[in-house]
């Protein structure tokens, strides 16, 4: 910061709500930076969209998964980050999910099922030990166990019932970064969330699906099919568990709508 001759102020969070708390401080400044996990950079995040703040955020990635700064494809170094989020970046603007009844925001993804049960069981500790890959081993221990329930969306008023184990609403084509291309069509910047639903149970179909998404390959609708639209309405029975950009946040039902162009983000110039 001083080798940029920016001057700053630190603040360091110690509990839930602070860094979207402080949001509501941002008068005498140009712009945030955030350096944390997904979790801490969505709390400061929120805080700017609810507070109608026009700063840009920039992010440190320091957490687990760094999903946000995968899909804005920062880089992994932390100096080299700080130079993009002060100097070099620019900011592009980037629709958002909001979950009213919750006051929720997600920028990445929010998902019912499979996701959610392995995030909710990789522990502290495991992602501690073992990073990103405490992710894998449990993603991998959860496949084994999935169980389908009745399904039923809700897109702009458009109703469908499915059985499935798993749905995704997802706001970035790349989830995971470069290389991992959800669907060619969803993008964060069209002003709609796009609604990826997942049938099949078997193990051995679900690492097909992987693997012809890995090689942007097109499937079969009958085990993964997609919906857009601006709200969306997800109920279950049995319920699904709920997260919301790798965070649990309970369990269906919920309710999404696109709030577009709301988030100002810094990313590579």
């Amino acid at each position: 910061m001083e080798e940029e001759g920016v001057s700053y102020e630190l603040r360091e969070t110690k509990a839930a709500g602070d860094a979207r708390r402080w949001m509501a401080e941002t008068a005498p400044f140009q712009r945030v930076v955030v350096a944390g996990g997904d979790g801490t950079v969505m709390e400061a995040l929120s805080g700017l969209i609810e507070n109608g703040s026009s700063l840009p955020l920039g992010i440190l990635p320091l957490g687990t998964g760094n999903l946000l700064a995968r899909a804005l494809s920062l880089p992994s170094d932390l100096l080299e980050a700080l130079e993009v989020a002060v100097a070099t970046g620019k900011e592009s603007r980037l629709d958002v999910g909001f979950l009213p009844d919750r006051k929720a925001y997600f920028a990445v993804a929010a998902g019912a099922g499979w996701d959610a049960a392995f995030l909710r069981e990789t522990s502290r500790d495991l992602k501690r030990r073992f990073g990103f890959w405490a992710y894998v081993f449990t993603g991998i221990k959860n496949l084994f166990t999935l169980r389908r329930s009745r399904v039923m969306i809700r897109v702009d008023g458009q109703e469908e019932v499915f059985r499935a184990h798993t749905v995704m609403l997802i706001n970035v084509g790349e989830i995971l970064g470069p290389g991992f291309q959800i669907h060619e069509e969803i993008s964060a910047q069209d002003g709609r969330l796009d609604l990826a639903i997942v049938q099949t149970r078997s193990f051995w179909r679900i690492l097909g699906i992987l693997i012809r998404l890995l090689l942007r390959q097109t499937c079969d609708e009958r085990e993964l099919s997609f919906r857009a639209g601006q709200r969306i309405e997800v109920t279950a029975d049995p319920p699904l568990p709920l997260e919301i950009d790798g965070d649990p946040i309970g369990e269906t039902p919920f309710v999404v709508e696109v709030q577009a162009g709301a988030a100002r983000l810094i990313g590579p110039g």
